[in-house]
C-alpha cells in the first residue's frame, strides 16, 4: 500500500492516468445538499486565500488500484473509494468552464482536468473519470460539451451540474476564476494505492466494505454487487454489468436490496430479516454464505431469470393477462411483501409452462383469499416466515389435481397464528366489526365490496376512479331529520350501526352525500352511483333503520363469506390450523374461543353475566368488545373485592355449556 498526499487537482491534471469507476460502485447519488456544504468549503478556501491566508482544505482519501491498459495509453486508477467526490469535483469544473466567459480559459480547465490529450478520439479513456453504465451518458455528454437530451435531464449527474451552474453563473468571471485558482486547486487528498497482486491483505473487496465515506451504509445490493464482481477484472467486470446488473437495475428501480433477500428467501426456502439499513451487513454475510462456490456468471443469470417474475409479483410489470394482472394488483393493495418470494416461484412456474392461466390464476386468488380472510381478523402473525418455506412445496401443488384445493390444505397445515379462519369465523366478525375502518387507509373495504361488484356485475369499477368512495347510507353525524326517521332510538342506532358493513356501500359521485335523506341517496344511488352493491338491499327499502342496517348486513356477509371469499366445503367449518399434540395442561385460549363463536359464555362466579363470543381474542359485553381477562378483573371490581391491579386468568371464571373453559376439549 502506498500512500501519498497531493493536491486533488494535480491528480486530475495528469495525462498519464483515467480514473475508473468500476461497475461494482454505486451509482453516483450526493443531493444538492451536499454539493452546497462543496461549494460553501471552496468559496471559503477561496476567500481565505485572497487575503493571503494560505489555506487548505483536505479532502478525504482516494482509494484505488492501478490497473495496466498497454502502450501508449493511460494507466486506470480503478476506484475503491472517493467515486462521489472526484464526481462531483469534475461536475463543479464543467460548471466553470461553462459558465465562464473567457474562451481560453474554458479550454484550459477542458484539456487540463476533464480530456486526456494521450488518448484518442472515441476512446473511454478519452474522458479522465468513467463513470459507471447508469451515470455514463450523461456524465460523458457533459464532458465533451455536447447537448443534453430531455430523457438525461432528470439524472442526478445532470441535475448537481445544473445546481452548479445556477450558483456562479451570477458571479464575475474574476469570481469563478478565484474558486479554481484559489479554491479547488487548494484541496489537499491523501491517494492510496492498493497493491494487491503484491499484498494480498490489501484486499479491495474488504476496504470497499468498510468505507463509507458519504456517511451512508453500503446497502445489501451495494455489497452483494461488489462481492461478486471485484473477483474480476475491470473488462470482465463490464461485460458482467452491463449483461446483467443493469437489467436488474431497470428492472427494479430502488428495490435490488430488497430483491436480493426474497431471492435468498426463495433459493433457501427459508426467511430472512427485511432488507433496511440496520440489517443490510447481517444479510450480505448471509448471501457469502448462500453463494460461496458458485460460478459468478450463473449466479447473474439466474437473478435475472428471478427478476422478471419478481417483478411482475411486485405490479412492476405486466403479465399481459388481465386477470392474473388484476389479481396481483389486489395482493399488492392488501399488503403482501412477505409473499414475494413465494409468489415469484409461482409465477416463474406459470412463465415456464408448469401452469397455465387458469392455474396460476386460482393459485393467486387462493392466497388473495387466505389473505384477506385473515385481514378482517387482523391478523398478520408469522405470514413472513411461512410464505418463503411454502415455496419448497410448491412441486406438490403443480402436481396436483386440484390446486386450490391443494393450497388450502397446505394454508391450513400451520399453527394456530397462521390459520385459514373458517366460515364462522369470517361471517361473525364480519357482522360485528368497524367496517368502514377495517385496515390502513380503508383499502380492505373498498377492495372487498370491489370484489362484491365485480361478482354481481362482472364489472370491477376502476380503483384510481377519483369517484370511488366509501359511503355511509346512515350518516357519521345525523341530521334532525334523520334523527326524525330513526325515532327514539336514533343515537343507539347510530352508535351500534354506523360503521357496520350493512350501512357502509361504495358509490361513485363527485360530492359527499353527507347526512342527506335517505330518499335523496336512494335516488343518487340508483342514478349515477352505478354500482349494483349500492342498490341490493337498499333501494328496495322504505326507511333505513336498524332492521335495514342488520337486513344488508346479512346479504354482504353471505355474499363475501360464501362466494367473493369462498373456500373449500371442507375447510368452511373446519378448525384450520394444524393441531398440535402436547400436554393438556397448556391451555391456549385462542384455540377455544375459536370454535366457539358466535356461542355464548356464562360468567361461573354470576351464572346471569353473559357474553358472546365474536372472535378468537375478544367477546361482546354491554356492547364493548372485550378480552376475557380485562372483562374479569372489570366484574370483579365491580363487586368492589378487588383493586385494579388485580390480574385473572380469565378462562378460570367463564365457562360454555356448564365446562368452564380451561377444561374444554373440543
Amino acid at each position: 500500500m502506498k500512500a501519498t498526499p497531493t493536491y486533488l487537482l494535480d491528480s486530475l491534471s495528469s495525462n498519464d492516468v483515467t480514473f475508473f469507476i468500476p461497475p461494482y460502485q454505486r451509482n453516483y447519488e450526493w443531493s444538492t445538499d451536499t454539493c452546497k456544504v462543496l461549494l460553501s468549503d471552496v468559496q471559503k478556501v477561496a476567500s481565505s486565500n485572497e487575503r493571503g491566508a494560505k489555506t487548505e482544505h483536505f479532502f478525504g482519501s482516494i482509494v484505488y488500484v492501478v490497473e495496466d491498459a498497454g502502450f501508449g495509453v493511460p494507466a486506470r486508477y480503478v476506484l475503491t473509494d472517493g467515486q462521489q467526490r472526484i464526481t462531483t469535483t469534475m461536475l463543479l469544473l464543467m460548471a466553470l468552464r461553462d459558465s465562464i466567459d473567457d474562451a481560453d480559459y474554458q479550454e484550459t480547465i477542458q484539456k487540463r482536468f476533464l480530456e486526456n490529450d494521450r488518448a484518442g478520439e472515441g476512446t473511454e479513456f478519452k474522458i479522465k473519470l468513467k463513470q459507471v453504465e447508469s451515470d455514463w451518458e450523461a456524465y460523458k455528454l457533459l464532458a465533451l460539451r455536447h447537448e443534453i437530451p430531455a430523457d438525461q435531464k432528470n439524472s442526478t449527474v445532470y441535475q448537481n451540474y445544473m445546481f452548479f451552474r445556477r450558483a456562479i453563473d451570477p458571479l464575475a468571471d474574476s469570481e469563478k476564476k478565484g474558486f479554481l485558482e484559489r479554491g479547488l486547486m487548494k484541496f489537499s487528498t491523501i491517494s492510496i494505492q492498493l497493491e494487491p497482486d503484491r499484498n494480498p491483505w490489501e484486499n479491495p473487496q474488504e476496504i470497499f466494505e468498510s468505507m463509507n465515506s458519504l456517511g451512508q451504509p453500503l446497502s445489501l445490493a451495494d455489497l452483494a454487487r461488489n462481492y461478486l464482481l471485484m473477483g474480476k477484472n475491470s473488462r470482465e467486470q463490464t461485460a458482467l454489468y452491463n449483461e446483467f446488473w443493469l437489467t436488474l437495475e431497470k428492472r427494479l428501480p430502488g428495490r435490488l436490496s430488497e430483491f436480493l433477500r426474497d431471492w435468498m428467501q426463495a433459493d433457501q426456502h427459508k426467511s430472512f430479516k427485511v432488507a433496511r439499513e440496520n440489517n443490510f451487513k447481517e444479510l450480505y454475510s448471509l448471501f457469502k454464505e448462500i453463494t460461496r462456490g458458485r460460478h459468478v456468471e450463473d449466479l447473474f443469470q439466474d437473478f435475472v431469470r428471478f427478476s422478471r417474475p419478481y417483478a411482475l409479483a411486485c405490479g412492476l410489470e405486466s403479465t399481459g393477462v388481465p386477470r392474473i394482472d388484476q389479481t396481483i394488483f389486489d395482493l399488492n393493495v392488501i399488503g403482501v411483501a412477505p409473499a414475494y418470494s413465494y409468489l415469484t416461484e409461482v409465477l416463474g412456474a406459470w412463465e415456464s409452462g408448469q401452469l397455465s392461466d387458469a392455474q396460476v390464476e386460482s393459485v393467486l386468488i387462493a392466497v388473495r383469499t387466505y389473505l384477506l380472510r385473515r385481514r378482517v381478523l387482523g391478523i398478520t402473525q408469522a405470514e413472513n416466515k411461512f410464505f418463503p418455506a411454502l415455496g419448497a412445496r410448491l412441486g406438490d401443488l403443480i402436481a396436483s389435481t386440484s390446486l386450490a384445493e391443494t393450497l388450502f390444505a397446505q394454508l391450513s397445515s400451520q399453527e394456530y397464528a397462521l390459520r385459514l379462519p373458517n366460515d364462522d369465523e369470517l361471517g361473525t366478525r364480519l357482522g360485528s366489526m368497524n367496517f368502514y375502518n377495517l385496515g390502513r387507509s380503508r383499502n380492505y373495504p373498498r377492495l372487498l365490496l370491489s370484489l362484491a361488484e365485480e361478482l354481481l356485475t362482472k364489472s370491477r369499477p376502476a380503483w384510481d376512479d377519483a369517484h370511488l368512495q366509501l359511503e355511509h347510507i346512515m350518516p357519521q353525524k345525523l341530521s334532525s331529520q334523520w334523527r326524525n326517521a330513526l325515532g327514539a332510538s336514533a343515537d343507539e342506532t347510530h352508535q351500534n350501526l354506523v360503521n357496520n358493513i350493512g350501512n357502509i356501500t361504495l358509490i361513485r359521485h363527485n360530492q359527499e352525500l353527507g347526512n342527506r335523506s335517505f330518499a335523496e341517496k336512494k335516488s343518487l344511488y340508483s342514478a349515477k352511483s352505478g354500482l349494483q352493491v349500492a342498490q341490493n338491499h337498499v333501494l328496495d327499502q322504505e326507511l333505513w333503520g336498524a332492521a335495514s342496517i342488520l337486513e344488508r348486513q346479512h346479504y354482504l356477509v353471505q355474499l363475501l363469506v360464501t362466494d367473493v371469499l369462498g373456500i373449500p366445503q371442507r375447510f368452511k367449518h373446519g378448525s384450520n390450523w394444524a393441531q398440535i399434540q402436547g400436554d393438556s395442561s397448556q391451555f391456549d385460549s385462542r384455540q377455544i374461543l375459536n370454535q366457539l363463536i358466535g356461542e355464548p359464555l356464562q360468567y361461573i362466579p354470576n351464572p346471569t353475566i353473559t357474553a358472546q363470543v365474536v372472535s378468537d381474542s375478544k367477546v361482546l359485553f354491554e356492547g364493548k368488545e372485550w378480552s376475557l381477562s380485562p372483562l374479569t378483573r372489570e366484574l370483579k371490581e365491580r363487586d368492589g373485592t378487588v383493586s385494579k391491579s388485580s390480574q385473572f386468568q380469565g378462562a378460570l371464571y367463564w365457562s360454555w355449556d356448564g365446562t368452564r373453559l380451561v377444561d374444554l376439549d373440543i
